[in-house]
């Protein structure tokens, strides 16, 4: 039988990659801490399979497009760091087992992988063994709908024989400063606020039913990914806890994780 033994949230900035970031990094010490802490966590387990759910790629409309290709590959060429070329090998059955059981799926069958999901699995792939990964893009759909999503997934997974690490890329408002990629807004750190809060109480009526005007103003792109990862875990004893949020590039950056 197959489980989610841990679903995580992860930001994806590509500065946060130390050889882009470099010296930058050391405004950004907590994002930084809570992953390396993570990732020592993830390095004493084994997982069959990693899911990363994507806000970016190859986003949906009307489903969820779910990668179905064998292998995978990306590099950080377009934010100057050409080399290395990070190769993952893909998880094309189940995959496919994802789309049949969910009428809003669909398969989406690019090879080349995305910052959102690559910067999560940049930290991931040194302690990842022989796990494969399955790439999900997100669909702009209710938050509901996206929900029920992660709920078909987890009983997909369930009949499966896989060992999951389920990871939610997500950044948060991109509205918190002047230099800001989406310029300021003051209510970029109110929607920040309010979902930091929603995460560490693990209040998933209340993330369904986010205020969507402050979520538009705010410029974010968490609500999707997030709603997947809770939609995934419902129904199951989670011990969860936020490890760190900061914004100190304009962006919010949130790392939190849910133990089954």
């Amino acid at each position: 039988m197959g489980s989610i033994d841990l679903a995580v949230i992860m930001p994806h900035p590509p500065i946060l990659v130390p050889e882009i970031g470099k010296k930058q990094l050391e405004l950004a010490k907590q994002s930084s801490r809570a992953l390396a802490e993570l990732v020592k966590k993830i390095k004493g387990q084994q997982f069959d399979t990693v899911i990363v759910i994507t806000p970016h790629g190859e986003v949906g409309q009307a489903s969820v497009p779910i990668y179905t290709s064998h292998v995978f590959e990306g590099s950080f060429s377009m934010f100057g760091l050409p080399k290395p070329v990070l190769n993952f090998r893909g998880e094309p059955d189940l995959a496919r087992q994802i789309i049949k059981s969910c009428d809003f799926a669909s398969s989406c069958n690019t090879s080349l992988l995305d910052h959102g999901a690559l910067v999560p699995l940049s930290f991931l792939k040194p302690v990842l063994n022989k796990a494969t990964i399955l790439p999900i893009a997100i669909a702009y759909m209710p938050l509901a709908k996206l929900f029920e999503f992660g709920q078909s997934l987890a009983k997909t997974i369930k009949v499966s024989d896989k060992k999951v690490l389920l990871v939610a890329s997500a950044d948060m408002s991109h509205r918190l400063a002047s230099n800001s990629p989406n310029g300021y807004s003051p209510r970029g750190k109110e929607f920040d606020e309010q979902l930091v809060q929603l995460v560490k109480n693990h209040d998933v009526k209340g993330l369904l039913n986010f205020d969507q005007p402050l979520a538009d103003e705010a410029g974010q792109d968490a609500l999707w990914s997030i709603a997947m990862l809770l939609g995934s875990l419902d129904g199951l004893n989670v011990k969860h806890q936020v490890l760190s949020y900061e914004g100190p590039f304009g962006v919010g950056y949130m790392v939190a994780e849910f133990e089954t």
